[in-house]
C-alpha cells in the first residue's frame, strides 16, 4: 500500500490516494470486487476493460492518468480518479494503481487493499 500526494483538486478529492502494486491480471478482479462490495454502483465492464487496456499498452516506468469515473458510494454520486504506473522487472510487469476520491472512500479502498494483500500472502 502506498500513499501519493494529489496535485489536482477539481472536485472534493482526498489529498492522498489509495494505492497498491498489482500484477496486471489482478487489476480487473480488484475493480470488480470494489464495484460489488464497496460501491452501490461501481465500474462497468466497459470501464474495467478500458482501464486494463490502457495498462496493457503502458511501457516501463510510464505514469498515466487513466481517467475519472462516476460511481455511487453510500447513495451519493462521487468520482474515482485512477492513475497507473508500470514497472517491468525482467519480464514481469507490475502496476501501481492509485485511486483518488473523497477521504471516506479512499479509507475504505485502503482497507480493501489490505485485505487483498493479506489474501495474496
Amino acid at each position: 500500500m502506498v500513499n501519493k500526494k494529489n496535485n489536482t483538486n477539481d472536485y472534493e478529492e482526498a489529498p492522498f490516494a489509495a494505492g497498491m502494486n498489482f500484477d496486471p491480471e489482478d487489476v480487473e478482479p480488484f475493480l470488480k470486487h470494489l464495484s460489488s462490495t464497496v460501491l452501490d454502483s461501481g465500474f462497468s465492464q466497459d470501464e474495467i476493460n478500458s482501464i486494463t487496456s490502457e495498462i496493457d499498452t503502458m511501457k516501463h516506468n510510464e505514469v498515466k492518468e487513466i481517467g475519472t469515473f462516476d460511481v455511487i458510494y453510500k447513495g451519493k454520486a462521487t468520482k474515482i480518479r485512477i492513475e497507473a504506473e508500470v514497472h517491468i522487472e525482467d519480464v514481469d510487469k507490475e502496476v501501481v494503481l492509485y485511486m483518488f476520491s473523497i477521504q471516506e472512500l479512499v479509507d475504505i479502498i485502503d482497507e480493501e487493499i489490505l485485505k487483498t494483500e493479506d489474501e495474496v500472502e
